[in-house]
């Protein structure tokens, strides 16, 4: 860095180099002053080899100078530079000079500074930025603590914190970033700051806010990308007002301090709740269709729409929930639950993981899971041991830990609680996640010893088991919750499935992931695993949509009759009571589609339980929205309508429901028109067969009634469609059935359409059709899907009619009268 002190640009003669500031991964930064002016600036260098071309070098300094927002630092020139023998060639970035530290060096150096509204005013100033990038249709592209200045201007009155960003995508431009996400970025650098804070010393307010930050703004709204799912997602303008509530929100909680929930309909993601065990039992229903297999002893992926419960089942299985709601007496507890959450854990410790070119590196994310969990785990037998098992556990916990310490060839301390739980969960927790979670930015170029392998964490809990009693017909259930492409990479999944794929009688894994796409069937040894063979696929959409609606409508009643009774004086109790009971004949309803004498046909407890792809969610949000159509808590207590809401007000709430759930999944990243463009095709040609074509398949002349794909073989299709395909499916726009079978023989996957759809379409919720496609037809919705409405529409019954006569196969099925 020396080379450069003392040293002066072309253009800028008067400003001599005089210290360097930083580096990171693209170049170096230095300060730069006139004497003459006292005027500062500070210069990048950045080499050649880190930028493209000539052409994108301008990229990061016209983007920045394109912005409005005071916390931009903006670009004053852009400078090529080599040094006298030409050994050195740059590109020197010319801005303004902030006097401060990089928020980064901050955290480090001034930890107690980090306060809660040192974090707010953070989380504002990106949260302003973050909106005038999506205004703008821009992004960051490398926001990290280092690119992100603090500044305490000496003599601001009121001695205010400000916050400065610059490097606007160089990174980017490099190709060093992969998933270049602002808003994942800033979750992460949330997450980094919250740490800084002492939450046992938080009271009122600040554990309050520091509860809703870390809770659902590290928990879900950053983290999500998916639109359909959380308002909140992507969307700068929703998260500050948010922000800005927390106050109001906070007092009302003040004033009502045993008022678990304001409305019903509060909480409807896990995440909100936090860790209020006593909540969530009084929330979560254990008629959850599913619940059964969930418990087997074997190894599970667990699927379905976001919102479906995936998270509260793992969470209301585990061995701490069970103990913090005095639900663990020793006959209940069938295995020992342990639950962990990866996407605001182990994404942050390996994000955007890449395969390492060094083997032994592998290790590395291997040992920070194992340990995590581990440290769960024997915190957890600990707290239920002391409550129900204190004198084995005195007696034995001295020979666990000991031997335990020699399994991970660790030197125990030199104190007296090296013998006690505490000591080794301390050393777990804190040490061995650190030393993981750093090394990952280091594996290319140091040397790597002692990273734990698969086998360590199965002989641990093997050993674990046989030391208690109390364990032996007990085995270990890890519930990892967020195993899910692209937050949690298919390679970091490969590497990790050499252990949760693995099978053992101590030892299963249960990993929830957001679809069947999202989950990586395979291990860096080239393994492919094997549904039924390494694992159980339970697709709890696909559950639900199968399902008997008597189950499905007591789940729900089940569920709002929980919510109901946790809100003070409200005006139902129950679902029937708010919706009424109006049993659904969807031949009946399809017949009135068809002869289109505007019925209103969407209505009924019956009708949200027909409705529901297992996304829990989603029928949270509906019924909200019939109550605030209807006027809300104060319309309920004065109607004196049986159901409280009527039919005809129930219908037309239920389509708007349904027409915001299209557009949400318009405002998807990347492919969101083009799925929606998709399944309006989809919908609009069953629309079209629901009142022109007729089933035979009962043999009765009915109304043809499909809201699912049928494929005539198996499926092979191009590579951009298959990227549509599983975006549909990732989102749960689609549900896969893959246990259909074709006309022609072939086992082929089935396509529902989310149920949730079905109203905005105006179908049925009949499972008896299918709008039956080949490999070519399924090829032109998925990437022309105006042309494959446009042929496929049906115009009058002659017209389907006609189609059936071309088509031998249709006409084995329709056969002319």
């Amino acid at each position: 860095m020396t080379l450069f002190l003392g040293k002066t640009i072309d253009r800028f003669p008067n400003h001599v180099i005089k210290e360097h500031v930083a580096s990171g991964n693209d170049g170096h930064l230095f300060y730069a002053f006139n004497e003459e002016t006292e005027g500062k600036l500070a210069f990048k260098f950045v080499p050649l080899d880190n930028l493209p071309d000539d052409e994108n070098t301008l990229t990061e300094a016209k983007k920045a100078n394109r912005l409005q927002h005071q916390c931009v630092i903006n670009y004053i020139d852009v400078v090529p530079y080599q040094n006298s023998d030409a050994s050195i060639k740059c590109v020197v970035f010319v801005c303004e000079y902030e006097e401060g530290k990089n928020l980064r060096d901050y955290m480090k150096s001034c930890p107690t500074d980090v306060t809660l509204p040192f974090i707010e005013t953070f989380l504002r100033t990106m949260l302003e930025l973050l909106y005038e990038l999506k205004e703008r249709g821009y992004s960051h592209g490398d926001l990290h603590a280092g690119n992100v200045l603090v500044a305490k201007p000496q003599y601001d009155i009121y001695g205010r914190t400000t916050f400065r960003v610059t490097d606007f995508g160089v990174r980017e431009l490099t190709g060093h970033v992969t998933h270049a996400d602002d808003y994942l970025h800033l979750a992460e650098i949330l997450k980094q700051l919250l740490e800084c804070v002492e939450y046992r010393r938080c009271e009122g307010r600040d554990r309050y806010v520091y509860n809703i930050l870390r809770n659902e703004f590290v928990g879900r709204h950053l983290i999500e990308t998916d639109t359909s799912v959380d308002l909140y997602a992507c969307n700068p303008k929703e998260l500050m007002d948010k922000l800005n509530s927390l106050d109001d929100e906070y007092l009302i909680k003040k004033k009502k301090p045993d008022s678990k929930l304001l409305t019903p309909f509060d909480y409807p993601n896990c995440e909100q709740i936090g860790n209020s065990h006593l909540l969530l039992k009084n929330l979560y229903s254990d008629r959850l269709l599913g619940l059964s297999k969930i418990q087997e002893r074997s190894n599970l992926i667990l699927t379905g729409p976001r919102g479906c419960g995936k998270t509260t089942v793992f969470r209301a299985l585990s061995l701490e929930y069970l103990v913090s709601t005095n639900g663990d007496n020793p006959n209940d507890v069938k295995y020992i639950g342990i639950y962990y959450r990866c996407d605001d854990d182990l994404y942050f410790s390996f994000p955007r993981y890449k395969i390492p070119g060094r083997a032994e590196a592998l290790d590395v994310p291997m040992h920070f899971l194992t340990v995590t969990l581990l440290a769960i785990a024997l915190e957890q037998i600990g707290a239920w041991a002391r409550r129900h098992f204190p004198d084995e556990l005195k007696k034995k916990e001295g020979a666990l830990v000991a031997e335990l310490w020699k399994l991970f060839e660790w030197s125990p301390p030199d104190n007296p609680s090296a013998g006690q739980l505490t000591a080794l969960v301390n050393r777990l927790k804190g040490k061995e996640r650190k030393r993981a979670a750093n090394k990952r930015r280091f594996v290319h170029v140091e040397p790597i010893e002692g990273y734990f392998d698969p086998g360590r964490m199965l002989e641990a809990c093997r050993l674990i088991r046989s030391k208690f009693s109390f364990l032996d017909d007990r085995p270990f259930y890890f519930f990892i919750d967020d195993y899910s492409h692209p937050k949690i990479t298919k390679e970091l999944q490969a590497n990790l499935n050499r252990l949760v794929m693995c099978r053992s009688s101590d030892v299963f894994f249960k990993l929830s992931t957001e679809s069947p796409v999202s989950f990586a069937r395979n291990d860096v040894d080239g393994k492919q695993f094997v549904e039924s063979r390494e694992y159980d696929l339970l697709n709890l959409g696909l559950r639900y949509i199968s399902g008997d609606s008597e189950q499905i409508l007591k789940f729900l009643d089940d569920l709002f009759t929980r919510r109901f009774q946790e809100v003070q004086g409200y005006p139902v109790r129950t679902l029937e009571q708010l919706l009424g009971s109006i049993p659904r004949n969807e031949n009946a309803t399809a017949r009135t589609i068809r002869n289109g004498n505007g019925r209103k046909e969407y209505a009924g407890s019956e009708t949200v339980a027909a409705m529901c792809s297992g996304d829990i969610h989603y029928m949270i949000r509906l019924v909200a929205r019939m109550v605030e159509d209807y006027g809300g808590q104060n319309a309920l207590k004065v109607s004196r309508e049986e159901p409280r809401i009527p039919p005809n007000r129930q219908h037309d709430s239920i389509r708007a429901a349904a027409g915001a759930f299209m557009d949400s999944i318009r405002r998807l990243p990347k492919n969101g028109p083009r799925l929606t463009e998709v399944v309006t095709a989809f919908g609009n040609v069953a629309h079209s067969y629901l009142r022109y074509e007729t089933s035979h398949n009962e043999g009765r002349k009915l109304p043809h009634q499909a809201s699912r794909i049928e494929p005539y073989e198996s499926l092979h299709i191009s590579e951009e469609a298959q990227e549509i395909l599983n975006e549909l499916l990732r989102y749960s726009v689609l549900i896969e059935d893959p246990r259909g079978k074709s006309m022609r023989g072939d086992v082929v996957p089935r396509f529902y359409l989310r149920r949730y759809l079905i109203p905005h379409f105006r179908l049925t919720f009949s499972r008896r059709d299918s709008i039956r496609l080949e490999n070519d037809q399924i090829e032109t919705l998925l990437c022309n899907p105006q042309e494959f409405e446009a042929t496929m529409e049906l115009s009058s019954e002659d017209d389907a009619a006609r189609r059936r006569r071309r088509d031998p196969d249709q006409e084995r099925l329709f056969p002319d009268e």
